[in-house]
């Protein structure tokens, strides 16, 4: 007998994938990626940037690519991470459930 848990491996692709307009949504530790969308193209991830700007990535860092980008759109529009609340009293990115998540 072991005490060693062994853990589900999780979908980090299926946990961002949010709602579909143009492309999937992208939620990143429960909060919306703003003008971000994604598609997936099995092997790999595409990332559409405010509609305008396209970016692939294997499907096995996608998730690292998408986290990055959040925390610098976070960074670079003067907050300390995302869901840092800022001198407006808002958080960068808006906290999102997926109801499919829910028990």
């Amino acid at each position: 007998m072991s005490n060693v848990t062994d853990f589900p491996a999780r979908d980090l692709i299926d946990e961002m994938t949010g709602p579909e307009q143009r492309g999937n949504a992208v939620i990143i530790d429960g909060r919306l990626v703003p003008n971000l969308t994604m598609r997936d193209r099995g092997s790999e991830i595409e990332f559409v940037l405010d509609g305008r700007f396209s970016y692939s990535f294997p499907r096995d860092i996608a998730w690292l690519a998408a986290s990055f980008a959040f925390c610098s759109m976070a960074v670079g529009a003067g907050f300390a991470h995302p869901s840092a609340m800022h001198f407006t009293q808002r958080a960068f990115a808006p906290e999102c459930v997926k109801l499919g998540a829910l028990p």
